[in-house]
């Protein structure tokens, strides 16, 4: 992300209670979530010497505000905001493709030649406008097995989102649903599910190596 908006009063709210050097803190571990766009990484010490804050002052912050994941330290608001932010990129990458939207002064070759100006651009902001279709992330997650691993379902979610994994929602449940009866899973050889989305697990998965269990040769950590 090149920006992303910062609410002043939901910060303040939040933060009052911070020292100097902790507030400092959360705010770069902000800018370094934002403009890597993933989640802050679990190596600390290299973390606190990228922001150049003390080690104990970084742990302390992302211990507070962050909540750790076997991928690294997850924030909720973050992952919302840098989802909606690439939500109006794509938006915005679609109307360039399209020459932008027409200007009020141009007498434009109508995509609808039967709506009048002003009528075709209410046209254009009611189709930017309509809400995407229901998301089939709790699909995937209801297939899940039940297991020890099966953490963090609002960093999943995110991540669910932020790949736009719906178009694929039939090949990554069909996965998991032969994977579960696996003897590597039965047996505790499960990843995390946030593991699984971020590696693109479904991508190697087939009947064939479900059954002889060639993708699980290790004990995923």
């Amino acid at each position: 992300m090149i920006w992303y908006k910062f609410h002043l009063g939901d910060y303040i709210t939040h933060t009052t209670h911070l020292s100097d050097a902790e507030d400092l803190a959360y705010r770069r571990l902000l800018d370094l979530y934002y403009i890597s766009e993933k989640q802050i990484p679990l190596n600390t010490e290299s973390v606190s010497r990228k922001i150049r804050i003390d080690l104990d002052i970084v742990e302390t912050v992302l211990e507070e505000f962050f909540e750790r994941t076997d991928e690294g330290y997850f924030n909720s608001r973050c992952d919302a905001e840098i989802a909606r932010y690439n939500k109006q990129v794509e938006t915005n990458r679609s109307l360039g493709k399209m020459g932008g939207r027409p200007k009020k002064t141009e007498s434009v070759t109508k995509r609808n030649p039967k709506l009048t100006l002003k009528e075709e651009d209410k046209d254009i902001n009611t189709i930017s406008s309509v809400a995407p279709t229901t998301s089939r992330f709790n699909e995937f997650w209801s297939a899940w097995p039940p297991s020890k691993r099966k953490v963090a379902k609002t960093a999943c979610e995110a991540k669910w989102k932020r790949q736009a994994l719906d178009p694929f929602a039939d090949k990554i449940i069909a996965s998991v649903t032969r994977l579960r009866a696996s003897e590597q899973w039965l047996t505790g050889f499960d990843p995390a599910p946030l593991t699984f989305l971020n590696q693109k697990r479904w991508e190697d998965d087939s009947e064939t190596d479900s059954v002889n269990g060639s993708i699980f040769n290790r004990r995923v950590i």
